[in-house]
C-alpha cells in the first residue's frame, strides 16, 4: 500500500512540475507577444490567457502547499513549491 501511495504522489508531483513548466514557457511567450502586438483584440485575448495561466499557477501553489502540510519532509514537494513560486516572474505583464 505505501509503495502505491508514494508512486501516486510522485506521479502527481511530476505532472504538476510539467504543468508549471508549460505555464512558465507559455507566459514568457505571451509576454513577448504583448510587447510586440498592436492589435487590440489580440492584446485582450493574450491578457486573458495570461490571467488564466496565473490562476492555474496559483491553484498549483495551493495544491503543493497542502500536500506539503501532510508530508513535510518530501523533497519533491518542496521542489515543486519552489519551482511554482519562482514561475511568478513570468506572469508579470
Amino acid at each position: 500500500m505505501n509503495k502505491f501511495l508514494y508512486s501516486c504522489s510522485d506521479s502527481i508531483v511530476l505532472s504538476l512540475c510539467k504543468e508549471i513548466e508549460y505555464i512558465k514557457t507559455r507566459s514568457k511567450n505571451i509576454n513577448y507577444s504583448l510587447k510586440t502586438c498592436h492589435n487590440k483584440k489580440l492584446l485582450k485575448r493574450l491578457k486573458l490567457e495570461l490571467d488564466k495561466l496565473n490562476m492555474s499557477r496559483l491553484k498549483i501553489i495551493k495544491i503543493s502547499e497542502n500536500m506539503l502540510k501532510f508530508n513535510s519532509h518530501n523533497l519533491s514537494l518542496e521542489l515543486l513549491l519552489e519551482i511554482t513560486k519562482r514561475s511568478n516572474t513570468f506572469q508579470q505583464i
